[in-house]
């Protein structure tokens, strides 16, 4: 195929375009569902131009989204940040290098140990959206602890936990093992899970983040990000 100039790689204007993250695009790609100009292309590594190639995915022409969308599955030891002016690891890094991140945010904040689901956009009215506590939007974590959680415990985390001089939303806790539970907040203040923990006498020995309002993390693996719809998320 003719290279022409301002051309980019396939994966990436795929991966642009949302139809799937880049696993599931090079699957696509290989069984002979993405066209480039009414032809089957079986390599995502080819260059395209956006002004002069046609590209369809199963017949249905794509095209770039203005609002961007994005889920990832953060990996422990990045802080999440766009940009650190002290040389630490950023959610940034785990972004694949031909993403295009001008604008792009994670909406609130996972803690530098803390796993799971985190998303990106560009969309300003949706980071607001859900970092509102007033907008009570649900956010559900799976929790390790140190200890056995009592059926005490449960009930004190779902009526208003006070945290320093914050009484927290009333939570939701699913009961997994005996020193396991998936916890549902409506809230995101700082460290505010491992608090509420520690009000309890016991401690976080792994977090992670697998849902916020309807998205959930699904199998999607460590590092890996996906572009998604805002009706995935509301």
């Amino acid at each position: 195929m003719e290279l022409i100039k301002e051309t980019k790689r396939l994966e990436k204007y795929l991966v642009e375009c949302g139809i799937g993250s880049r696993r599931e695009i090079k699957k696509y790609v290989h069984e002979g569902r993405i066209k480039v100009n009414g032809e089957i292309t079986l390599d995502e590594r080819i260059h395209i131009d956006e002004k002069f190639h046609k590209v369809t995915f199963n017949d249905r022409k794509l095209e770039k989204k203005i609002l961007r969308y994005y889920m990832l599955n953060k990996v422990s030891g990045y802080i999440t940040a766009m940009k650190d002016t002290n040389g630490k690891k950023t959610v940034k890094d785990l972004l694949p290098s031909f993403l295009d991140t001008r604008g792009l945010s994670p909406i609130g904040r996972l803690d530098k140990d803390t796993e799971g689901l985190l998303i990106f956009t560009n969309d300003g009215n949706l980071s607001k959206m859900i970092a509102s506590p007033d907008n009570n939007c649900s956010k559900v974590y799976y929790v390790e602890l140190d200890r056995e959680i009592t059926d005490e415990d449960i009930i004190n985390l779902q009526n208003n936990v006070k945290i320093d001089d914050y009484i927290c939303k009333a939570a939701k806790v699913e009961k997994i093992t005996s020193k396991s539970i998936n916890l549902t907040i409506t809230e995101g203040k700082y460290h505010q899970v491992k608090k509420m923990i520690k009000a309890m006498d016991n401690k976080v020995n792994y977090l992670k983040r697998i849902k916020v309002s309807k998205l959930e993390l699904g199998d999607l693996k460590f590092g890996e990000i996906k572009e998604i719809k805002i009706e995935d998320i509301i």
